[in-house]
């Protein structure tokens, strides 16, 4: 390791810190993470193992380096879509602040989890976690403390010059917090006994029906989410659908 093969590694992964540590050891990010608080230089006293001639931190203690690049920032207003930054919130696996989780495949960002949040369900709430994660609600969990915002300090995966939260922490969008913006869309309400679903055979059997009726149970498995269970069953073989529907 040395002084500058760290910093082409994190430079080309798009952070703007890099840390050199224990003579060996190479740390990358766009955040200086607390509780790291400045020390005396000369406790940073390790030579580095690809270049004696450099010091690369020591035991507990990290050489850092700036590309001189822009701080990331928490993103205040998505455009003018009606959602705003409220805050970092605390964030409980056990007791999720945000109940929804949803998958974006091109990665999370402010503008991202939002509109996700909105298409889900016309959800008011959305929550970054880890650089990572999104989560959505129409509430904050009674449980959840609302915590400076140098808590929520993780840059996101997909654009290291936003904020997305941290371990535990969600920072939280609120949608028409403030007035404006359009209404996202909201579910259609569906009455399941105005239609029947038939299952059909690849295969037909050779004597008998070629369709089967399908019975339709919708279960509350969460709160505000119906579980539409489509089950159909035979003599050879029993068939159960579990879709998600939010009603």
């Amino acid at each position: 390791l040395t002084i500058e093969s760290c910093i082409a590694i994190c430079d080309n992964a798009g952070f703007i810190f890099a840390g050199v540590e224990f003579g060996q050891e190479c740390y990358c990010d766009s955040v200086i993470q607390d509780p790291g608080v400045e020390t005396d230089i000369s406790e940073c006293n390790f030579a580095c193992s690809g270049n004696p001639a450099e010091v690369c931190g020591s035991g507990g203690h990290m050489n850092i380096f700036y590309s001189g690049a822009p701080l990331p920032q928490f993103t205040q207003t998505i455009g003018e879509t009606g959602w705003t930054f409220q805050g970092c919130f605390t964030d409980d696996p056990q007791n999720r602040t945000l109940r929804v989780p949803v998958a974006i495949p091109q990665g999370v960002t402010p503008e991202s989890c939002t509109a996700a949040c909105q298409t889900a369900g016309g959800f008011a709430r959305a929550g970054l976690e880890v650089g990572r994660e999104c989560w959505c609600d129409n509430l904050l969990d009674a449980s959840s403390e609302a915590r400076p915002t140098r808590e929520c300090r993780t840059v996101c995966n997909a654009d290291h010059t936003q904020l997305c939260g941290s371990a535990n922490r969600a920072a939280v969008y609120g949608f028409n917090v403030g007035g404006g913006g359009a209404q996202p869309e909201q579910c259609t309400e569906v009455n399941v006994n105005n239609f029947t679903l038939q299952a059909v055979f690849k295969a037909p059997p050779p004597s008998g029906p070629s369709t089967i009726t399908l019975r339709m149970i919708l279960v509350e498995m969460v709160p505000d989410i119906m579980w539409s269970i489509l089950s159909v069953s035979t003599r050879a073989a029993a068939v159960n659908f579990l879709v998600a529907k939010r009603f």
